[in-house]
This record gives structure tokens, sequence and C-alpha cells, in this order.
């Protein structure tokens, strides 16, 4: 079942009551069950929250972005001791081998190249090239194969003179919003599982407290590729529409495990997976496919 993302526009009072969220706008007042949310985007900064809403909402685990002046996300909301294991969780998270650290993030690397092979032949762009580097993926991804692939990939996909380093470039400012809607999406559900956003898996920056967020992200940013390049044009600006057409890419189908299932549930899964293997439950992190 998809739930519902809610995106604040408008100058909103929000408020709890009865595990319902409360949203008024001047003299309309209108409700949504705790149940029934997923994510919520705030661009309004003129809004407000009582407490009361932002402690429930931590407590439901619903992700919550918050967007800055010129209406990207800047913040989340995020909940503290939402797991009763957490030391033991966070303990076994930072001894996890390097080998295997390594391991995991070759089959990330892997999963991400073999997604945006697909969205290029789904596009009808060429692919090929992108498959002959899969073999090349090895342990920790020495080679560097990633990179490679993604100045090919991103230059096939919006033309030869895209560059993701151009901030006025509309592809880049929609790519930078979705990529931020899934972030938030893994970090809620690290923090549920009690693991540790900074402790990454390849991503180690001691100024990034999202490290492992940003390394489970990566097979999912192709899904945020494709309906950029499929739906934007030049001459479009960052709106409402898009902004509410990229939440509701949580909500896409994905398969994992043999089975269909929403991106938010699979990243959910996926977070679950990489707590069992610190835990040493499990060995391989399992990944999707498009």
């Amino acid at each position: 079942m998809s739930l519902q993302k809610l995106y604040i526009k408008n100058k909103s009072y929000l408020s709890y009551k009865n595990n319902l969220i409360s949203v008024k706008i001047d003299n309309f007042e209108t409700t949504v069950c705790f149940d029934d949310i997923d994510t919520i985007v705030i661009e309004n900064q003129q809004t407000t929250i009582t407490s009361a809403l932002l402690s429930q909402l931590t407590k439901s685990n619903i992700n919550v972005i918050f967007c800055d002046k010129k209406f990207m996300p800047s913040s989340i909301l995020l909940g503290i001791n939402k797991n009763s294991r957490t030391t033991k969780i966070q303990k076994s998270q930072i001894i996890v081998s390097k080998p295997k650290l390594n391991q995991i993030w070759k089959d990330i690397v892997t999963s991400k190249v073999k997604n945006q092979s697909k969205i290029l032949k789904k596009l009808n762009k060429n692919y090929e090239y992108i498959d002959l580097l899969i073999s090349r993926i090895k342990s920790n991804d020495k080679e560097n194969i990633e990179a490679i692939v993604a100045a090919y990939y991103f230059k096939e996909l919006f033309g030869k003179d895209f560059s993701r380093n151009n901030p006025e470039n509309i592809n880049n400012a929609v790519l930078n919003f979705g990529y931020a809607i899934f972030r938030s999406s893994i970090c809620r559900y690290l923090i549920a599982y009690g693991l540790n956003p900074a402790f990454g898996i390849h991503h180690s920056s001691e100024l990034n407290s999202f490290n492992l967020a940003d390394d489970l992200i990566e097979p999912f940013r192709p899904i945020v590729d494709n309906y950029v390049a499929r739906f934007i044009k030049e001459d479009m600006d960052l709106n409402s529409s898009i902004k509410i057409a990229l939440l509701k890419l949580l909500d896409e189908t994905v398969i994992y495990d043999d089975r269909n299932m929403t991106v938010s549930n699979c990243m959910k899964l996926i977070v679950a997976n990489y707590q069992s293997i610190c835990l040493s439950k499990t060995e391989e992190l399992i990944l999707f496919e498009l």
C-alpha cells in the first residue's frame, strides 16, 4: 500500500490531534491520519509546527524534510533512542571487517551500474559500454568504475555538454531535490534500526553525519535520473508539481528478493539487511532490481 506524501507549500499551522495531523491554512483545516503518512516536505518557512506534533512524528518514524529559503531540502527530523538495542547494534557496526565492507561496496556499485544501464536501455540510449565495465568492478571498486560509468552515463542521459557541477542547470536542481528525498528516507530507517548514519561502508568523511545513507542510496539514484530524463525540459523551473512527483517516486515499484514492492519499503528492508550483517546474522547485502 502506498502511503501519503504531504507537501506544505503555503503558510500553515501543523498540530497533533488524536493520532491525526491537523493542517490549518487561514480558515481552512484538514486532518490526516498518522498511519497513512510516509513523508512530509515543509517548504514554507513561515509554517508553525507544535512540539507535540514533532514528538509524535519522530515516534511514528515519519520522514520530515524542511526546506531553506531557496526551497531546497536543508534538514530532516530524526528521533533518538528509536531502537532498544542501539548500543549493541552500533558496537557491532563499527567492528565489521574491512574486507566485508569492501565486498558490500562492490555489490552496491554493481547494483548501481546495472540500474544505470537499464535506465539507458529503457530510454533507447547507448548502454553497451556500461555493461562492459560491470565485470571490472572489484572489491571496494578499486578501479573506481563507479566514477568512470558516471562520466559516460550522465552525458549519454542529458547530452555531451551536461555537467553535474552546473548549479544553474534545471536537471541538476531536480536531481538534487530527488536525491535529498531518497537520502532522508534512508536516514529515518537507519535510526529506526539502531544504526549510526555516520559510520559508512565506503563513504567516511568526518564532515558528513550521513555517510551510511550516502552509501545505501547509490543503487536508488537511477530512479530519480529516469524521472528527470523523461519529464524535465530545459525551460522548466523546479515547481511544486515536480517536487510532488519526486516525492511519489518513493512509491515506484522495484523487485527485491523476487518480490515487487515500493522504493520506500525496499529501503527499509535493505537497512534491516545491513543491520543483520552488522550483528553477524547474515553475510550478504541483498539489493534490488529495476
